[in-house]
């Protein structure tokens, strides 16, 4: 059983970049993302504090589900056991 899917899409910078990452999440989820700002600045990879550099989305029910199952099949259903975390997350 699925409680909730996160996809998350983190570009490091605001512009294009993250307009084009939003409208893919939006295109594969039907919803609306949100974008997540930085919390400090770093100068070497020339990012300001609250600046948006990322975008996600919460996706719950039969929905997250479908979304995971064709995640899984473009990965042929296998995933390396470094992708496990011991809160029982995964990421790939």
């Amino acid at each position: 059983r699925v409680h909730k899917l996160v996809l998350n899409c983190c570009v490091g910078e605001s512009g294009d970049r993250l307009t084009r990452a939003s409208r893919v999440l939006e295109q594969l989820t039907g919803q609306q993302p949100i974008l997540s700002k930085s919390r400090l600045t770093i100068r070497t990879f020339g990012i300001r504090r609250n600046e948006k550099i990322s975008c996600h989305v919460t996706v719950r029910g039969d929905k997250a589900e479908e979304i995971l199952e064709r995640g899984l099949k473009v990965k042929e259903d296998e995933l390396r056991s470094r992708n496990f975390f011991d809160t029982g997350n995964f990421g790939f």
